[in-house]
């Protein structure tokens, strides 16, 4: 080889060796972050990451994570009604495919009523029965009215009473008007009350888990994120190319 060869040979690795270490320090710290986020998420479960819904409310718009557009309160709060979900204080009772009517304390249970169904739960939430048409429960239920033990429903243009053991339903026509469930007022609720429970519905849709995912491919800010991926990941396979070149340069001057 020549001089000049020689010289040039040299200045290349000495450039080499410079990028080499510019591109190690740029990417330390994100190997680093993979690394972290990627062991977490392989024990997701065992960290419960899986199961832990995100509560803050930042990251929950930043999803775009969206209130519910039916939000209703029943028995002075401690029922809640937001879009398909029925919870009580901070526990969900119940996710229905069918519209909810209502719900209410029920003798010593909690009475949740959609169109076509009957819950009952203990007073700690726990469910005790479900019953549908094939008990007798009337369909397209509209309205609901509770009268010390007995239940009176509106189903299309009829109005049908039973008693606490929902065995009967008979048709009846009252001599007065008839009381029917309605929620709370909004003004009747506590504003803290009321954001706990946006912060529940919206919580659901999102764990913790899903955002680590995210993060560790950088989706979670959209293809911007995804193409910064793709640029470390390019500067980390020029960085092991590099990297070997040099070695193999330098054990090749050893010899």
């Amino acid at each position: 080889m020549t001089k000049t060869k020689k010289s040039l040979v040299k200045f290349l690795i000495r450039q080499l060796r410079v990028w080499h270490r510019k591109l190690g320090i740029l990417t330390a710290i994100f190997l680093i972050f993979l690394a972290a986020t990627g062991m977490m998420i392989n024990h997701a479960n065992f960290l419960s990451l899986d199961s832990t819904p995100v509560t803050n409310n930042g990251l929950l718009n930043f999803y775009g994570i969206k209130t519910p557009t039916d939000m209703r309160f029943y028995d002075n709060g401690q029922i809640a009604v937001t879009d398909n979900f029925v919870w009580l204080n901070d526990k969900l009772l119940l996710e229905s495919s069918e519209p909810i009517i209502g719900a209410a304390k029920f003798q010593s249970m909690w009475l949740v009523v959609t169109s076509e169904r009957l819950y009952l739960y203990t007073t700690a939430g726990e469910l005790i029965d479900q019953l549908g048409t094939a008990s007798g429960v009337p369909e397209h239920i509209s309205a609901i009215s509770i009268n010390n033990q007995e239940i009176t429903v509106k189903s299309e243009n009829k109005l049908l009473k039973t008693d606490g053991d929902f065995l009967t339903w008979q048709s009846i026509k009252p001599s007065q008007a008839i009381v029917w469930l309605s929620p709370y007022k909004f003004t009747d609720i506590n504003i803290n009350k009321k954001q706990q429970v946006l912060l529940q519905f919206k919580s659901q849709f999102l764990n913790w888990e899903q955002v680590l995912l995210d993060v560790h491919s950088g989706r979670i800010f959209g293809d911007i994120g995804v193409l910064v991926s793709d640029v470390i990941a390019i500067l980390l396979i020029l960085l092991s190319l590099s990297g070997l070149y040099i070695w193999i340069r330098y054990t090749k001057n050893k010899r």
